[in-house]
Parts: C-alpha cells; structure tokens; sequence
C-alpha cells in the first residue's frame, strides 16, 4: 500500500470519529438535562389570549313569547228568517257600515197585504170586546162572554204582530257597526230561512289571540299589560282581556285573548302575531349573543375564566331577550366572562387574559385606537356590539 493511499484512509476514519462523537455528545447532554428541556418548550409555546368581563347579574322582567293571530273581536253570520227572494243588496263586500245599514232586501209579496188584514182583524175584535164589556156592566152579556172577546182580540194582536215581523224580515240590516267580509247572496237568489246573506265583522278593538302552554297559565291575570308585534313589524299595546279555564282537550293549552286599538282599520283579520306577556322578575345576565357557545355535550352555556386564569364552561338558561342582547340565567351571582376568544379555547385551558371595562347596561367597551389614546380622546371608546354593527 502506498503512502497516498494510506493518508486517505485515515482522513475518512478521523471524519467518521468526529461526527459520531458530536450526535453521542447531544444525546448525553439531552439524557443529563430532559427536565430543562421540557421547561423551555413550555416556555417557548405561546398561550391563548381571551378578553374578559365582569359579569354581574341583576333584576330583569321575565316575559311569555308565544305566537298568536288577530281576530275579529265579532264575527256574525247574517242570515235570512222569511223565505224570499233578494230583490237589492245595500252593501258589498269590504264596506264598512253602520248598525241599522242596508245589507240586502227581499221581495214583500203579499206580505203588506197580510199586515193589513190582521191590523182590521185586531180593529174588528178591539170593537167586539168593547161591546161586550159595556153589556155585561148592565148584565146583558156574561163575564164568560166578555173573556171570550178578550182572547179572539190577543189572538188578532199576536197575527199581526207576526206579520210585522215578516214584513220587517225582508229588509236585513247591520246588527253592529262593521266590514261586511262576505257576502254570498246575489239579487235574484231565492232564500230559505236560515241561508246566508253576508258575514259581518268588528274589528275595533282587535283581539291577538294564543293558546298558551298550562305551565305558564297560571302566570297571566286579566287587565295584566301586554306587548303584541304583528307580522308586519308594527309594535301595539294591548290588555289581556280574557284567559280560558278549560284548556284544549287536543293541545292541552289554553286560550288567551289581548285586546288592542284598531280605531283605523289598519289591522286585518287573521295576521299572524307575537305576544309578549310579563309573567314575572328574574336574576339574570345581560350579554351579547355571540358569546353563547356549546360544549362538546352540546349544552348551551358561557366559557369564563377562574383564579389562575383557567378556562371552564358555564351551562346557561336562556330567558329571552332580541337579536343585539340576550338574558341568560343559572349562572354565579358575578364573574369573569369570556367575550372575546372563547370560541378558540377549550376547558381547563391557561390563558392570557385583557380585561374589559362595561357600559351601563352591563356590556364590554372596546378598548379605544391607538391613535385615540394618544390623543387622550376617550369618548372614541364603543361597545363591542357597537364595533360589529359598523
């Protein structure tokens, strides 16, 4: 072996000496310190960072949502009590009438003619009784005879009186002041007693009318205030104005009626509506919406924060609220909610926290710009409800 070949050689085994003596001295350096190793990837992972507030609960009306309809507060079928024929109809359909108003009329046919015939009838036995009464004061006719008269003159006051009311029958007029919603008869038809001519509706005061579920029945009182939102937006004030004592044997729910002003007609029959009823004070929570989360067993409920800057879940009531804020219940008297980053954390959790301030109503102000503090312009500070909005 030459010499060239020989220094080769001892150049690639002083190489692989060197290398393999510098991986076996990490490894004795990782085996001597594996508890300092594991503090500095501690230290080295960053931990979330959430915002918080102090929430505080306090007293708040607690109120029955439950979906109704409006309804006519009278709905009357007006129907025909002679047998004639509708010869002029008074009203149509949609118009709006006074009590006493023309709805149809029927033809008279003999029916004037029947009246007069009883009215000389009653003029006849007015006469024969009179007659009677004078010869039995000179006892020339007997008491008998004399009450025999009286009964043929009543008998002839009650055919007349029957045939008025035929006669009167012809002429169908309003009951009430009203909209005439329907009306099926037609000039020409024939009518029997006790078919059709129109229905009659009343619809000032209006009635919202639900069937509420029998654990809350026993909340409601009549002349208690109530609010109604109708389908279209509009917000009235109404009072409950009946509450059912025998519920639906179907449901199991009872009927309840509220009344509102309806002085200019806008509200129709049968528009769907949302009553909202207060049945009482509770402890609760004002937040926003958005801070309602679930945990993994699908409980609705609030994430929050504990001494030491732990993260644990809340399991919260909802009682109601709107779209901007929501009352929730079953939780402590006061403390540290998550509103911001609560989604992004699980329970058990150690956080970074930034602490909030609260408006009035209990809700977070954003911290204001940074720009806006340097200028030392704190009216910039807005709610975080606020910042969404915009």
């Amino acid at each position: 072996m030459n010499a060239s070949r020989l220094i080769a050689i001892l150049l690639v085994l002083g190489t692989v000496i060197w290398i393999g003596s510098a991986y076996l001295g990490e490894d004795s350096a990782e085996a001597a310190n594996p508890s300092e190793q594991h503090a500095t990837e501690e230290t080295a992972k960053p931990r979330a960072s959430v915002r918080t507030i102090t929430s505080k609960a306090v007293d708040h009306v607690d109120y029955l949502r439950i979906s109704g309809r409006t309804e006519a507060v009278i709905s009357v079928d007006i129907r025909a009590e002679t047998e004639a024929r509708v010869i002029e109809i008074g009203a149509t359909k949609g118009q709006a009438v006074k009590k006493g108003d023309l709805i149809a009329k029927l033809a008279v046919d003999d029916r004037l003619a029947r009246v007069e015939k009883a009215r000389a009838l009653v003029a006849q036995r007015e006469l024969e009784h009179s007659a009677a009464k004078s010869l039995a004061e000179k006892n020339y006719r007997s008491k008998t005879g004399v009450a025999q008269t009286l009964a043929l003159l009543e008998e002839a006051k009650a055919d007349l009186t029957i045939a008025r009311t035929e006669l009167n029958n012809t002429e169908i007029r309003a009951p009430f002041d009203g909209i005439v919603e329907t009306r099926p008869a037609e000039v020409g038809d024939l009518l029997s007693i006790g078919d059709a001519v129109a229905t009659l509706i009343q619809t000032d005061p209006m009635l919202v009318v639900a069937q509420v579920p029998e654990h809350s029945i026993g909340a409601i009182e009549l002349g208690q205030l109530a609010s109604v939102t109708l389908y279209d937006g509009t917000r009235h004030d109404g009072i409950v104005r009946y509450t059912a004592r025998v519920s639906d044997n179907n449901t199991r729910t009872f009927r309840v009626e509220v009344e509102i002003d309806n002085r200019d007609q806008h509200i129709p029959d049968g528009m769907t509506a949302e009553l909202q009823i207060p049945v009482g004070t509770k402890r609760a929570h004002q937040v926003l919406p958005s801070v309602l989360t679930l945990n993994d067993a699908g409980e609705l409920g609030v994430r929050a924060v504990t001494d030491g800057n732990k993260v644990v879940f809340l399991p919260a009531e909802l009682q109601g609220g709107s779209r901007d804020r929501v009352w929730i219940g079953g939780l402590p008297q006061e403390f540290e909610l998550i509103v911001v980053g609560h989604d992004w954390v699980k329970e058990g959790a150690i956080v970074d926290v930034v602490h909030l301030e609260t408006d009035d109503n209990g809700l977070p102000i954003a911290p204001a710009p940074a720009a806006a503090s340097a200028t030392g312009n704190a009216d910039t500070a807005t709610t975080l409800s606020e910042r969404t909005a915009q």
